[in-house]
């Protein structure tokens, strides 16, 4: 029997068209832990609900999920000052919390749809944070939704990028070899299926930045990207006004509501984020070939380099 939230009647169809079926979860996630209980390499959380959350965001392509599974371990182990945060009571990680810059909405699009992430670029002293830093913030605040939202898990997410505080300080810290490490797991090793990406707000030197980043992503991801600068009437023909912040004239919670519950969830998870320093990969103890870590990031150099008007 397998310890899984149950479903409301939406989730329930909506989980039916990527492939769940009921009866056969329970025989699902016991193959899945089979196959990680025979990896040396792989020592991973085995928890029924973020087990489930993998087979979801893969459409229950078991060899999908394992491939996840693998890649997140293994890059939060490469990684873990972007992907693996450990103490989420740390003081400069609750100050960067705090300012906002990651939020994820109470109420899916249209009700029991997607779920909708801001991400508010810029928000951050770029003297007294590292982008490192703030990564922390938004790996914990990801994995938490791993954990709690059957809507992000099974309908994906959609996101809008506002960029209205972002400086070229803030674009120089994100250099190349970070946003390919970011795309890398965001593509490769996230069980959340991204359904679109809007930019709002966007600063002169927004557009070459976003053009270097951009073929890093798969075709797919490139196609579900979409720039609307200051034309906050393009985003709402696909998001709503209803289903935006009270701070964008919406009627989706604000940002203290916002931050003041999610504030409760990183004191609720806090042990898991503890305990997740356990879980990871040994390269030297995985079998077949070795993973060339310098060919999957073979990409390095600064946005100083680009030229803006």
């Amino acid at each position: 029997m397998s310890n899984i939230r149950p479903l409301n009647a939406d989730l329930q169809k909506a989980a039916a068209e990527i492939g769940e079926d009921p009866s056969r979860l329970a025989e699902d996630l016991a193959a899945l832990k089979e196959w990680i209980r025979q990896q040396p390499h792989l020592k991973a959380n085995t928890d029924d609900q973020l087990l489930v959350t993998f087979l979801r965001g893969c459409k229950f392509s078991m060899e999908r999920a394992k491939a996840k599974i693998d890649k997140f371990y293994t890059l939060k182990t490469k990684f873990p000052e972007l992907f693996r945060p450990t103490d989420v009571d740390d003081p400069k990680f609750r100050e960067l919390f705090r300012l906002g810059m990651w939020l994820y909405l109470p109420t899916p699009l249209h009700g029991n749809g997607p779920r909708i992430g801001i991400m508010r670029s810029g928000l951050y002293s770029t003297d007294k944070y590292t982008v490192e830093d703030v990564m922390q913030v938004a790996s914990a605040l990801q994995e938490i939704i791993l954990l709690e939202d059957d809507y992000a898990s099974i309908n994906g997410v959609v996101f809008i990028g506002d960029m209205e505080k972002a400086t070229m300080a803030h674009f120089f810290q994100m250099t190349p070899a970070i946003m390919k490490k970011m795309t890398v797991f965001s593509e490769q090793a996230i069980p959340l299926r991204p359904k679109a990406s809007h930019f709002i707000n966007t600063p002169s030197g927004f557009e070459p930045v976003f053009n270097m980043v951009k073929p890093m992503m798969s075709a797919k991801h490139q196609s579900r990207m979409f720039v609307h600068g200051n034309k906050m009437d393009l985003l709402t023909k696909e998001i709503p006004l209803k289903y935006l912040p009270k701070e964008y004239g919406g009627e989706n919670g604000s940002v203290e509501e916002i931050l003041n519950e999610w504030e409760q969830k990183l004191d609720k998870h806090r042990d898991y984020f503890k305990r997740s320093a356990e879980f990871g990969t040994d390269e030297k103890l995985r079998p077949g070939k070795a993973i060339d870590f310098d060919s999957m990031f073979g990409i390095d150099g600064s946005f100083r380099k680009i030229n803006v008007d």
